[in-house]
Formats: C-alpha cells, sequence, structure tokens
C-alpha cells in the first residue's frame, strides 16, 4: 500500500531491489558542487509514494530502482544541480539508465467540497483555463525538442503551481543535456484532468547523435 493516496493505491505488492552504488555515485557528484548536497539512504522503512507504486507494475522487470526526493525548499536551481549532478554519474557508469519524472504539470487541486464534481478526466476539469494553456504551451515546446524555451518561461509557468515546481521535469531534463536537450516528447497518453491537476505521459526519446544538440 501506498504512503500516499492509500485510497487509490492499496493492496499492492511491491519489491523494488535499490541501487546503493547508483546514489553514491551521485551524491559523490554532488560533494563536488558548491551549495549542493545529495545524500544516498539506504532504509528499508522508508514509505514509498503512489508515483512510484504505480509505475511499477508496467515498467519493473529485472531492474534496479533508486528513487530521487525533491526537497520541498528547492527551487529552480537546485533541481536543475541535480539533474546535472545524475547525469554525469550515469555518464562515469558503465550501466543503461532509464529515468523516470514522476509528477503533475500543473497542479491545484479543487477544495474538498467541490472536488467530487471535477473527478472526471475532461480537461474543462482542469484547475483553470489558463492553468490549461500553460500545460498545453510546455506539451507544445516539448514536442518540438524545445527545452531551451520551457526553462526561460520557468518562472512565468510557477505561477500554475506544477507539481513539486516541476523538480521532476527539471532533474530529467538537466541530466540529459539542459538548454541544450533537443529530445523531443511523444504524448504516450491524452492531457487529462485529475481533481484540478494537469496529467500526461510523455517519453523523451533520445535523438540521432546523443541527448544533446
Amino acid at each position: 500500500t501506498s504512503e500516499e493516496l492509500p485510497r487509490g493505491m492499496s493492496d499492492v505488492p511491491y519489491g523494488i531491489e535499490g541501487d546503493p552504488a547508483f546514489a553514491a555515485a551521485v551524491a559523490a557528484e554532488g560533494e563536488r558542487v558548491e551549495d549542493c548536497w545529495i545524500t544516498p539512504i539506504a532504509d528499508p522503512y522508508l514509505p514509498i509514494h503512489y508515483g512510484t507504486v504505480n509505475l511499477l507494475g508496467f515498467l519493473q522487470g529485472t531492474e534496479r530502482w533508486v528513487s530521487v526526493s525533491l526537497a520541498q525548499t528547492g527551487e529552480t536551481p537546485d533541481f536543475l544541480t541535480v539533474g546535472e549532478c545524475i547525469g554525469r554519474a550515469v555518464a562515469a557508469l558503465d550501466r543503461r539508465v532509464f529515468l523516470v519524472g514522476s509528477g503533475a504539470l500543473s497542479h491545484t487541486f479543487w477544495p474538498l467540497r467541490e472536488l467530487r464534481a471535477h473527478e472526471a478526466a475532461g480537461e474543462e476539469h482542469i484547475f483553470t483555463k489558463e492553468a490549461a494553456a500553460a500545460d498545453h504551451a510546455i506539451l507544445e515546446a516539448w514536442s518540438r525538442g524545445d527545452h531551451a524555451s520551457v526553462l526561460d518561461d520557468m518562472p512565468a509557468y510557477l505561477r500554475f503551481r506544477p507539481e513539486a515546481r516541476f523538480g521532476h521535469y527539471l532533474a530529467l531534463v538537466a541530466a540529459i543535456g539542459g538548454r541544450n536537450c533537443i529530445a523531443a516528447g511523444r504524448q504516450y497518453s491524452a492531457y487529462e484532468n485529475s481533481i484540478g491537476t494537469g496529467q500526461v505521459h510523455v517519453v523523451f526519446d533520445r535523438p540521432e547523435g546523443g541527448w544533446t544538440a
């Protein structure tokens, strides 16, 4: 059972084999960066969120998994720095790595007493039309592999409260090139509502010649 939202994720068994060596490699990269600290945690009793549990049945085979937390006090430069550390750790290790950023686009829930009227997936239930439009602008830029413009527009997009200040995306894109990344995004699902928040599944394909321009 997920520690978060057990109403939606209960009675779901999971077993995740960690990767202490990879976690330590990322932390070592963090030690080389001023104003950055990354702590590798090997505690089998930590709770787990549904954003990770929900993916396991679809993605987990024999792979080892490492969950990277997003600091509640983190800001855009912090998330980019962590992603850069992850990217350098991957480059230094002899292994294939698949990065998953698990989190919403715009992320404002309807008040509890209004929530039941907005549980349908239709886009009309996104908290505001402006939030939905901002989400679509992000998706359109991703489809073109234009990550530089997304990064440039982050201060404006943060007004729509993307989940965890969009740290899941920022760390991921920093790991695969940051502003120089030209990986185009392919949608694997329709853009939809979840009680006011913008949800979609996007995969970034490796460009010819590698991840960066």
